[in-house]
This record gives structure tokens, C-alpha cells and sequence, in this order.
């Protein structure tokens, strides 16, 4: 849990990068994660031109402290209720009052799934965003724990839609105006992927014939033998497609025009 407070002075003036993917450019965003504000030569505190709450990978499941997929870690699958209820009256007392919150995917954990327990869960979950004012707004996004528990075209009709998918079904992916010069792209980096798909679905031959091509084990989610980036390959990752790639570059050169500074956010196991 994290309360994101976004100040500027002279000295941060949106600098510039080139993105080697895109060939854009595109801004920067200065952002502290503190509530701790930046001061002045003057000994004056800035007031932040927006905070807003950011919280990620909270998987929760109505089951037992377990070890992780690795074992290398407990897991307090029912803590984490908790943990968001404490984090929803934190930003709920916040010194300027958030605008928006960011919940960067894996909501509910994958055994939900397992114990015929998704909806219950996913509802219990959301319960504690409803606290907080109607005018602070939940962007959701979506990890494979989503795509275990619900079908995409489930979760697209769903309380963790969060755009307009339209004109980009089945994708997930959007873009908000924060405030004037500030921009949230929000991707679905599950696209292209074998999750939430039904198995003879067009969309999960493609990304099953992918997979195989770059991993060559019998389990798909093993990557014995894989070294590097080379470990992506797995099916419990995911990519982008095309399509949303081009969307990605039209919404950077939009915003390098309009001067905005942009922060992209995305799910990445």
C-alpha cells in the first residue's frame, strides 16, 4: 500500500527520454512515494498538485497460511482482507484527500479458483474500496490471478473493468486525464496470453503455438532450461498485441504534443 504524492517545482519540468521500443518520446513523471512533500528554497511546503493511492498484488483468498508457488515464503491469504481495510481508512484520513486509486492486478489469488470460491472472494475484496469517497474513483487491471479465477469475457462485464473495450474487445487497456499535464496509461499485458481463454479459442492456439516455439518443456509453466529473459516464456506470463502496441505509441506521441507527463502502469508476474 502506498499514498503517491506528485509535487513540481522549476527544477522538474517534465524531462525527456526516448523510448527504444517506440521511438518516442516521451515524459517523465516525478513521484514520491511519501507523504512527506518537497519544500522550497523559501522553507515553503508545496502543496502536491494530486495523491493518489497505489496498491498491487494483494491475492486474496478465503484459505489457510501457505507457503508461495516457490516456497520461499508464507502466504496470509485472509491477512490481506485486512491489510486493504487498513489501507482504504489510511487513504481515507490522508492530509489532501486522494483522487483516484490504482490496483495494479492480482486482486484474488488463483486458489479462489481451485475451491469454486472466485466470485466470494472477489467480492469480499472489493468490499473495502466502497469506503472511500464516491468521487475517488478505482482503476483496475488485470494479472493472471483475474484470468485464473474469471474468462476474459467475464472480467470485461464485470466490477474490475475499468475502460471503455468497445472498440478494442477483448483487449483491457485505457487512458485517464489526472489533472492538467498528467496522464495514466493503464495496459493489459495478458492480451496475448492462454489465460481466461477457452482452449479452442483462435486467441489461445496462437499464444500456445508461441509458447511452445520458445520453450520446449511438457509443463507450461516450468522453465528448466530457459536462462535470462528467456524465462518469460512461460504460460502464467503474458505480452501485448500489436494493435495495443500501436494504441501505446498513439497515446505517447498524443501527450508529448500536448506536453503531458504520463505514467504507464501494467501487470507483470
Amino acid at each position: 500500500m502506498a499514498t503517491t504524492v506528485i509535487t513540481e517545482d522549476d527544477q522538474s519540468r517534465c524531462p525527456m527520454i526516448s523510448s527504444a521500443m517506440l521511438d518516442a518520446t516521451i515524459p517523465i513523471v516525478t513521484v514520491a512515494n511519501s507523504l512527506t512533500l518537497a519544500s522550497t528554497d523559501h522553507g515553503e511546503t508545496m502543496k502536491p498538485i494530486v495523491s493518489f493511492g497505489l496498491v498491487s498484488d494483494i491475492q486474496y483468498a478465503d484459505k489457510d497460511d501457505h507457503p508461495n508457488y516457490s516456497k520461499t515464503r508464507l502466504r496470509r491469504y485472509r491477512n490481506a482482507l485486512k491489510l486493504l481495510d487498513e489501507a482504504c481508512d489510511y487513504w481515507i484520513k490522508h492530509k489532501y484527500g486522494i483522487s483516484f486509486v490504482l490496483q495494479l492486478g492480482d486482486l484474488i489469488d488463483g486458489a479462489s479458483a481451485a475451491d469454486n470460491k472466485s466470485q466470494i472472494a472477489l467480492n469480499t475484496i472489493l468490499a473495502p474500496f466502497s469506503k472511500l469517497p464516491s468521487s475517488c474513483r478505482v482503476y483496475h487491471i488485470w494479472g493472471n490471478h483475474e484470468l485464473y479465477n474469471f474468462p476474459r469475457a467475464e472480467l470485461l462485464t464485470g466490477p474490475l473493468c475499468s475502460f471503455d473495450t468497445k472498440d478494442i474487445f477483448p483487449g483491457h487497456y485505457g487512458t485517464f486525464q489526472v489533472c492538467p499535464g498528467l496522464r495514466v496509461i493503464a495496459l493489459d499485458t495478458f492480451e496475448f496470453s492462454v489465460l481466461g481463454v477457452d482452449k479452442t479459442d483462435e486467441a489461445y492456439i496462437r499464444a500456445k503455438e508461441f509458447l511452445k516455439k520458445r520453450n520446449p518443456n511438457e509443463y507450461g509453466n516450468d522453465y528448466y532450461g530457459l536462462y535470462g529473459d528467456q524465462r518469460r516464456f512461460v504460460e502464467f506470463n503474458g505480452g501485448v498485441t500489436p494493435k495495443q502496441l500501436d494504441w501505446l505509441q498513439e497515446q505517447l506521441t498524443q501527450a508529448t504534443k500536448l506536453h503531458e507527463k504520463v505514467i504507464v502502469i501494467g501487470e507483470s508476474h
